[in-house]
């Protein structure tokens, strides 16, 4: 069950207690599966509510012990028990002496009990691992819960399955995710990296994950040394099992290792690893019939999450290393180079150059198709196998650099602690991650060089270069120079899958080129999404802008509406996105309705141009947009050009309104915008009346019929190529019918041509338009 309905139910429970009516909630679901947190948090909730907490919970060594746990839930009474002669049925139970115990007479006064104490105050019984609680003590809680009705009492329950709970309501525990796992370690003291390795080990469980820490070393706590692919478990569960297991024999226990070890369940794998090992494969049909593991088709799964963990470490660490060598020579086709790979490094002994090269391998295939975060972590463990310094720290720059890709600041200062600055690519790499984890620009010496960043000798392609090449777009993308960072990113494709694309997509939106900016929008869209979230809400707006511009704004509201809960610091950029949205959905909407969505933005002259715009929207100031154009078409923005005049007309007499939304409708066209087609065929219509008619240009009569044709495509906003498709000519056709239409009609620009089609008539009737 989803944890916001877990807290719905929780909740419902509580405030039927304190309100004077009796509920019950049952929580199960395997062994660590986070059934006692929830127990916990139910008794900090309760406390909050000013309710009385009574709390029990049993072990395996407690069933035989009959009242064991019904005494464990009196204890905070014990003394109050022990004097008061009402109660006196009691006494032998919390003082465990059952020679004089009447099992009838401890239901009704256990009963009456609980009911007295929420009389005083609302109760809430916790009862944690009900499956251990003795028989005596199931039987007199059964009772009271079944009993009790309009009483301020909450049961609430935790046990691994459904049959034994004391409820009306049940909610099954589903896996924690590894993220929340992963932060509940690290706020016990674990390093970061011996964190993730128990997280990922546990399979969403949280009480395996504290078994795994529990077992760990302090050097492994601590991150200074390396941790098996399965962390050794501690604690007197593991021991019960353990002992469980190896009852079972020899074969059936190397058999578990093998399959504990194939964490993807490969049925055929484990059977060809066992053959390889000369181990009979009956181990596990022993297995499945003792209830271990259960074989469907090509699939074996453990029964309880609880058994893999503790079956791996059955056998001697040189053995749990065969077994992983013996499943990476199955896998040995080309689409399992993962699984090769990961199985390798689990089997090797030290430092392998083979085992470095393949996960290096699986690293760049990873990143390849998207998957950031994955790239990082295997690239840091192929650092680990590195058998020359040169490797290692290529792997740990490559983790680095996919780490920032993803914005994990955690990421980041783990491979910055490894990282070694032996030569200029790695002091440039650590003054950029040191740039990226506490802002503001950094500077690295090298030598007796400037404070500046230099690629010096470093190869093309290197972090130096790239550094280089990153703060080239990031210059150009602040002075509001598109162009210039659609050059530099041209030149270099490799500086960094998701940011490259973004930054790309932002630059070609702003050069006028819409379609090219959504590819690369939905490319990093796809990336972001598979890492972090911050930076996946950054590239949603990016696409939702480009929504707004290809006229989709209901489409855009409904994605920020989808997206749950921005970060804080993109509020303000989604709100104006909103405001942008609704008055490309309303082409009746008066701009300012909406003031958000002319707040200025971005860096530079693309700032400027902005402030600008909502100047001349706000107070009415024609001259404020006219600057707007000028400075967009100066710094070549058109689509703000486009915009800024689309506001102008809406502010112009009239008599000179026409031109203006000629060059409006021109300039957006070219760059694929329709986001204002409704609002400006609605602006044409109004300033109809204002002319007569329109006047005769007798210029326009020395165009031959294929020229005339060709001139009213152009200013239609059609570029030559699309031209000579609609018209079905040549482009070199319509190259050349342009250059004598421009010579004829005296003018020099697209544009000059869109405004003598639009206001102006042949003088020989008859020319078809």
């Amino acid at each position: 069950m989803p944890s916001e309905k877990l807290d719905q139910l929780l909740a419902q429970t509580l405030d039927a207690a304190a309100g004077g009516q009796t509920s019950a909630l049952g929580l199960y679901g395997p062994r660590g599966a986070g059934k006692t947190w929830w127990l916990d948090r139910s008794a900090d909730e309760a406390t909050q509510r000013k309710m009385m907490v009574a709390r029990a919970r049993a072990s395996s060594r407690d069933r035989e012990v009959t009242f064991g746990a019904l005494a464990g839930l009196l204890a905070p009474w014990r003394e109050r028990l022990l004097t008061d002669s009402a109660w006196a049925t009691l006494t032998p139970v919390v003082t465990l002496d059952h020679r004089r115990v009447d099992a009838v007479d401890v239901k009704l006064t256990t009963f009456h009990f609980l009911c007295a104490l929420a009389e005083e105050q609302p109760v809430c019984v916790i009862l944690d691992d009900l499956h251990w609680f003795d028989a005596a003590t199931l039987e007199v809680l059964e009772f009271a819960g079944r009993r009790a009705s309009r009483d301020a009492i909450a049961f609430i329950s935790a046990s691994t399955d459904d049959g034994t709970l004391i409820a009306t309501t049940t909610a099954r525990i589903e896996q924690t995710p590894t993220s929340t796992i992963r932060h509940m370690l690290l706020s016990s003291g674990l390093d970061d990296a011996a964190a993730r390795r128990c997280a990922e080990a546990a399979s969403g469980n949280p009480g395996i994950a504290r078994a795994l820490a529990a077992g760990l070393t302090d050097q492994q706590r601590s991150g200074a040394e390396p941790i098996p692919v399965i962390p050794r478990p501690s604690g007197e569960m593991v021991d019960e099992l353990q002992a469980r297991l190896r009852s079972f024999g020899d074969i059936v226990c190397r058999s578990l290792v093998v399959a504990a070890a194939e964490d993807h369940g490969d049925t055929a794998a484990i059977r060809a690893a066992l053959a390889t090992l000369d181990e009979p494969t009956t181990g596990l049909d022993e297995a499945e019939s003792f209830g271990v593991i259960d074989i469907v088709g090509g699939h074996l799964a453990f029964r309880d999450p609880w058994v893999r963990t503790v079956a791996y470490h059955l056998v001697a660490p040189s053995s749990r290393r065969s077994a992983h060598r013996a499943l990476a020579a199955w896998f040995a086709k080309p689409e399992q180079a993962a699984q090769r790979a990961w199985h390798l490094a689990a089997g090797a002994d030290g430092p392998s150059q083979p085992v470095a090269e393949a996960l290096e391998l699986v690293a760049s295939d990873a990143a390849r198709r998207g998957g950031i975060a994955s790239a990082a972590i295997t690239a840091e463990r192929a650092a680990e196998f590195a058998t020359t310094v040169q490797d290692r720290q290529r792997n740990l720059l490559g983790a680095l650099r996919w780490w920032m890709d993803t914005t994990s600041t955690e990421g980041v200062r783990r491979v910055l602690r490894s990282l070694d600055p032996l030569d200029f690519d790695a002091a440039v790499a650590r003054a950029e991650a040191t740039e990226f984890l506490y802002g503001g620009k950094v500077a690295v010496r090298w030598g007796e060089s400037a404070d500046h960043v230099v690629p010096g000798d470093g190869e093309p392609g290197s972090w130096a270069a790239a550094r280089a090449h990153r703060l080239t777009v990031a210059t150009a993308i602040e002075q509001g120079d598109h162009r210039a960072a659609l050059r530099a990113l041209d030149a270099n494709r490799s500086l960094g899958e998701a940011r490259h694309e973004l930054a790309g997509s932002v630059a070609l939106r702003h050069a006028g080129e819409i379609r090219r900016a959504r590819d690369a929008s939905t490319t990093a869209g796809a990336l972001f999404d598979r890492s972090d979230a911050y930076a996946a809400s950054v590239a949603l707006l990016a696409a939702v802008d480009l929504d707004i511009l290809q006229g989709r704004g209901r489409d855009a509201i409904a994605a920020i509406d989808a997206a749950n809960q921005l970060p804080p610091a993109l509020n303000d950029q989604a709100a104006l996105l909103v405001a942008r949205a609704r008055l490309q959905c309303d082409p009746t909407q008066s701009p300012k309705s909406e003031p958000l969505a002319f707040a200025p933005h971005g860096e530079g002259v693309l700032f400027d141009v902005r402030a600008a715009i909502q100047a001349g929207v706000i107070n009415d100031e024609v001259s404020s947009l006219l600057t707007a154009v000028e400075l967009a078409e100066q710094h070549a923005l058109p689509i703000e050009a486009g915009e800024a005049r689309l506001w102008l007309s809406e502010l112009q007499p009239q008599a000179d309104r026409s031109k203006t939304i000629t060059l409006c409708r021109a300039g957006l066209q070219r760059c694929g915008v329709r986001a204002w087609d409704e609002r400006l065929s609605l602006a044409t219509t109004a300033a109809e009346p204002a002319r007569s008619r329109r006047q005769a240009d007798p210029s326009l009569d020395g165009l031959s019929q294929a020229e005339f044709r060709v001139a009213e495509a152009v200013a239609r906003g059609l570029t030559n190529r699309h031209a000579a498709a609609t018209l079905i000519i040549s482009v070199k056709t319509v190259d050349f019918h342009l250059q004598q239409i421009y010579r004829k009609l005296g003018i020099r620009s697209r544009t000059e041509l869109a405004v003598r089609m639009t206001n102006f008539e042949p003088a020989t009737p008859g020319i078809p338009r």
